[in-house]
């Protein structure tokens, strides 16, 4: 049979960057994109792959704020976006959170014990969804180069887009 595999770039858990006439934050917008797509091909529900992660750009929201807040403000907005994907997907692979460079660094927002948290609190979430999946990418990530404090070079992207393809 056929499938369909879709990463979904979506940099918050919950926004309204994306938005159409029919949606009203992006995550609408990315489950509307992957229902669209599969009726235009001709596909069910069980051929889709959502290969899904946000969390990096989330922790700019966590600025004058306690990491509980944030981190409860995070997986309720994770659980309705994950709620949302359960329509379409017949598979979701969350993608861990990956490391940043530079975690005690006041100019960025994003620090490494508190995305270990929140990787661990998604896959407790995830573990809920009977088509949910959890691929650590972290030890993976760890030796790879950056091109700035929390992206990397695109062959770490390659290679792990490589498991993917290797796969279907």
């Amino acid at each position: 049979g056929s499938n369909f595999m879709e990463l979904l770039t979506v940099d918050f858990a919950s926004d309204v960057e994306q938005q159409t006439r029919y949606t009203n934050t992006t995550q609408e917008t990315a489950t509307l994109h992957v229902a669209n797509q599969l009726q235009l091909r001709g596909l069910t529900y069980e051929d889709s792959v959502c290969v899904v992660n946000v969390g990096l750009h989330d922790q700019k929201l966590c600025e004058s704020k306690s990491d509980s807040h944030c981190l409860v403000i995070y997986v309720t907005n994770v659980k309705v976006y994950l709620n949302l994907l359960y329509n379409v997907c017949g598979s979701i692979i969350w993608l861990s959170t990956t490391p940043v460079r530079d975690t005690h660094n006041p100019n960025y927002p994003q620090r490494n014990d508190r995305m270990e948290i929140m990787n661990e609190k998604i896959r407790e979430v995830l573990a809920k969804f009977d088509n949910g999946y959890f691929v650590d990418v972290w030890e993976r990530a760890l030796g790879n180069t950056f091109v700035d404090n929390a992206h990397f070079t695109q062959d770490f992207y390659d290679n792990v887009a490589g498991l993917f393809s290797s796969l279907m």
